[in-house]
């Protein structure tokens, strides 16, 4: 006899797993998460939301990164760079100081290499192949960029040539020796090397021989230059073991990694001192000056290890935590001890590297992508054994990470509790899409899920500020790619992506011709295009709305129109008339003629509109007296992973199957579609928008039952909406039949399927 058995997906929260673990029925994510988990949200509670869709801000310049500037919890600002220029916009979109491009010397193949730290009303941009850059507020609406430059001592001067509180470092063999034409102060001293060292690039930069600075101000030869020596040389002459250049500077490149922590500026991972970490004077963020080495000097070391270790990026936690290409390492430090020279230690904690997009906190740990770009780990701290371990947290959703080009975090608010983390794809399978991470580390939950735009189009750069998660979208349009700014909806009734409203189309300028009219007949100038009948209007701004009736063309832009009902008074002579109810509607100029975008209204998806020459969407329904929202639909997809289930005899694993019956939980759904994998199983639909005039649908919320034909192996029901409205998933209940007898039969089904 047949046997019947249920299986309960009460949640959703462990998200999208790997494909890998389809046989894993003895996992306890296997049946919390999902084969398919493409453009939903996770909620706390263990249930999907239809992804945020994005709004449309700002049509930016060119290819762009954007990242976040927060000068306090009222006045944010996001800045948008692209080649050798700086654009900064509100957090409503809004440029708000536009086309900056002195001393932006960044390029647009070096966006993703920038790492930025900010203090107060700077940002610092890093770039180990430019000089450090500096971005100030000026005011609320004013910034300027310009070259970071390290402390000169005003007090210390030769001919014009200041002592600077740069960090300098020996690139050299400790046997490469200098020796000095003179050791006193002055100028034109020769400065001449024991083996092939200058170049042309070291005229404007210094050396430091037995901690006594130099300014080289020409070039001889590889061997000989000339400088002035600020400092007089106890030592004389020479030949010097003892010296060293600029630690930072055209000649051997600049930091890459940047962080503000416990009171000091830090740099790190120079071009050519890969493995050097300096740091600024206790609060004085311009001045490298190491001193004698008390404990409020700068501080100037290296990391030893075995191997050589690119320093990538500094991040300020718990302790200051440092991220190379072959490990992970952190400065020890408690809670009443300051980093000093004398003090300062890096211990390494693990070894998988990290790769360039920037760590981020995010509940009670760092999270990084490791070297490879194919797994995401956490960096976090164990009181018990008084050290960092470093967990992968992508571990069964390995499939949603390729590379991530940015990572970014946001915590939610008082409707939407939930924090996430965020990672920018750049891999060639996923090039664009954003993997998401969510998280409650206290109730052990933790899941991913994928979220992509429209075909072809891709996420480009992601950041967050405050409540707001913000995108750059590389767009293919008609006309080529454009770049635009957009900014993920905390409005669930927001659907489709890179929206907009639409305008009614005015038709013209239309207003009143000849005072005194009176009765259902009007007299209209001013109409460059003829309305329709059911149009509506309102004149001058009275709440009074006609519907028209009948059109009569009596001359140019004049039109006679039949009302409704009567005029509720009589017009003045040229009152606007403003017609609020109409069939054409002006969309934003970014779609471009021949775009084709989605209408919605309300709850009714108004359908697919192709763009005109003029900007306009023609609706085959007319909407309510206000505009409506266009722009990108997207499709979520929810696929179970193999229905199984265990019994006494053990799981269903390769026995056929049949799904008898699926109850689905949904709150607030329309037109929500679901499917087994069975062969020959149809699509039901649960209720289909379809948007008529002067009607709008309710939400479905509650349990939908739906029976099943067909029989399968390995079967799953998979969830989807076609239509961008509403959509939560809260939980999925099915009732599966097999027996022996279903295996003969399925072994004859196949046969004359096949055949």
């Amino acid at each position: 006899m047949p046997r019947k058995v249920r299986q309960v997906f009460t949640n959703f929260s462990a998200g999208e797993l790997n494909p890998l673990l389809n046989a894993r029925t003895d996992a306890k994510a296997y049946f919390e998460g999902a084969r398919q988990c493409k453009n939903w949200y996770l909620l706390d509670e263990g249930g999907v939301m239809r992804r945020p869709a994005t709004q449309f801000t700002a049509e930016l310049p060119a290819e762009s990164r954007v990242i976040p500037f927060i000068f306090s919890e009222d006045e944010t600002a996001l800045f948008v760079l692209s080649n050798n220029r700086l654009d900064v916009y509100n957090s409503s979109g809004v440029a708000i100081d536009s086309n900056i491009t002195t001393n932006c010397n960044w390029t647009t193949a070096q966006l993703f290499e920038l790492n930025y730290a900010q203090f107060g009303d700077t940002i610092f941009l890093t770039n180990r192949n430019n000089p450090i850059i500096q971005i100030k507020r000026n005011s609320a609406s004013s910034f300027a960029v310009s070259l970071y430059a390290f402390e000169l001592d005003e007090d210390i001067v030769v001919s014009g040539a200041y002592k600077t509180h740069a960090p300098f470092y020996k690139y050299e063999s400790p046997t490469v020796s200098v020796t000095l034409s003179s050791a006193a102060t002055g100028t034109g001293r020769t400065i001449t090397a024991s083996a092939n060292v200058w170049t042309n690039a070291y005229v404007g930069h210094y050396i430091r021989v037995d901690g006594s600075q130099i300014k080289i101000t020409g070039y001889t030869s590889a061997t000989v230059i000339t400088g002035t020596i600020i400092e007089a040389v106890a030592g004389g002459t020479g030949p010097h073991n003892d010296w060293q250049e600029e630690l930072f500077s055209a000649v051997r490149g600049f930091p890459q990694a940047v962080s503000f922590h416990d009171n000091r500026l830090f740099f790190a991972g120079g071009r050519d001192a890969p493995s050097v970490v300096v740091a600024s004077q206790i609060g004085g963020y311009f001045n490298f000056n190491t001193g004698t080495g008390l404990a409020n000097e700068a501080i100037n070391v290296s990391i030893t290890s075995d191997s050589v270790n690119e320093i990538r990026h500094l991040l300020s936690g718990r302790n200051l935590q440092i991220f190379t290409d072959a490990g992970e390492f952190f400065v020890p430090q408690t809670a009443d001890q300051a980093i000093t020279p004398a003090t300062i230690a890096f211990l390494r904690q693990t070894p998988y590297g990290c790769n360039r997009a920037n760590p981020v906190p995010f509940d009670g740990a760092t999270i990084f992508t490791s070297k490879n770009g194919k797994s995401i780990r956490e960096y976090v701290y164990s009181d018990l054994e008084q050290a960092y371990k470093s967990n992968s947290i992508s571990v069964l959703s390995s499939q949603v990470i390729n590379n991530p080009k940015q990572l970014t975090m946001m915590t939610g608010n008082e409707e939407r509790p939930e924090q996430f983390a965020y990672f920018l794809n750049s891999g060639s399978t996923l090039d664009g899409q954003i993997a998401v991470f969510h998280s409650i580390r206290d109730e052990k939950i933790a899941g991913w899920t994928i979220w992509n735009t429209k075909t072809n189009d891709k996420f480009h750069s992601i950041t967050s500020v405050n409540e707001f998660l913000f995108v750059i979208t590389k767009r293919i349009l008609p006309s080529g790619t454009k770049y635009l700014l957009e900014k993920f909806s905390n409005d669930d009734s927001i659907t489709v992506d890179c929206s907009t409203l639409t305008t009614v189309y005015q038709k013209g300028s239309p207003v009143v011709k000849g005072a005194s009219q009176s009765g259902a007949t009007l007299l209209i100038d001013g109409i460059t295009t003829a309305p329709k009948i059911l149009e509506t209007f309102s004149i001058a701004g009275n709440a009074t709305i006609y519907i028209i009736q009948a059109v009569t063309n009596t001359a140019t832009n004049e039109y006679s129109i039949q009302l409704d009902k009567s005029l509720a008074a009589s017009p003045a002579d040229n009152a606007v008339v403003t017609i609020v109810k109409g069939f054409t509607h002006t969309v934003n100029a970014i779609y471009e003629a021949t775009n084709v975008v989605e209408a919605v209204y309300g709850n009714g998806a108004l359908g697919t509109y192709t763009i005109d020459a003029n900007s306009r969407i023609t609706l085959t329904n007319a909407p309510q007296p206000t505009g409506v929202r266009v722009g990108y639909n997207f499709t979520p997809i929810l696929e179970t992973m193999p229905i199984d289930k265990e019994i006494d005899t053990g799981p269903l694993t390769g026995q056929p199957r049949r799904i008898n019956k699926a109850i689905i939980d949904i709150s607030g759904g329309l037109d929500v579609t679901m499917k087994a994998s069975d062969i020959g199983a149809k699509e039901l639909i649960i209720q289909q928008s379809n948007f008529t005039l002067g009607s709008d649908l309710s939400a479905e919320t509650g349990k939908k039952e739906f029976n099943f034909l067909g029989y399968s192996k390995s079967p799953t029901i998979t969830i989807s909406q076609n239509e961008p409205l509403p959509l939560k998933v809260l939980g999925l209940a099915m009732e599966i039949q097999f027996a022996w007898l279903l295996q003969q039969w399925w072994w004859w089904y196949q046969l004359v399927y096949q055949l």
